[in-house]
């Protein structure tokens, strides 16, 4: 019976743990994109966010009205990176008064992340799934006895 490497379950415990909080992340946007209430965020103050990979963005807060007029919220900020300070009121979605994050409304803001995570998830059961199957034994020879076969095959009688 063959071990199941360190690096193969470091692999899946990081894909689990990526994917339950991506798609986590996913749903909880698209569920304010769906059920929450529409209207317009208007960016006060930004700050550069530093990348890695030189891609910079700014994080912006300020304020939220609703678009019927119902609510405004003084002080939110927008899960978003922008490219430079938004000049026109931005359209997204908040969960109602008390909410304290606007949710953009672009497509990307709740599948990107959504869609990662369930890749992560994949990622981690294939791994499980492998691993289970080949600790069953699956019937079929591995590379290992296919080889060792083939050894005693050629060796003098």
């Amino acid at each position: 019976m063959e071990r199941i490497g360190p690096r193969r379950v470091l692999v899946t415990l990081v894909a689990l743990g990526a994917g339950v909080f991506l798609l986590g992340a996913g749903l909880m946007r698209l569920e304010t994109r769906l059920t929450g209430v529409a209207g317009q965020f208007r960016a006060e103050r930004c700050e550069i966010s530093e990348s890695r990979h030189g891609d910079d963005g700014l994080l912006c807060s300020g304020s939220f009205e609703a678009e019927d007029g119902a609510f405004r919220i003084a002080q939110i900020e927008v899960e978003t990176t922008f490219d430079e300070k938004p000049t026109e009121p931005v359209a997204a979605t908040v969960d109602g008064p008390s909410a304290t994050v606007a949710v953009e409304h672009r497509l990307g803001a709740w599948l990107a992340p959504g869609a990662t995570g369930l890749f992560c998830l994949l990622v981690a059961a294939w791994n499980v799934w492998s691993a289970l199957r080949r600790r069953r034994g699956s019937g079929s020879p591995t590379a290992s006895d296919t080889a060792e076969a083939g050894r005693s095959q050629q060796s003098p009688a």
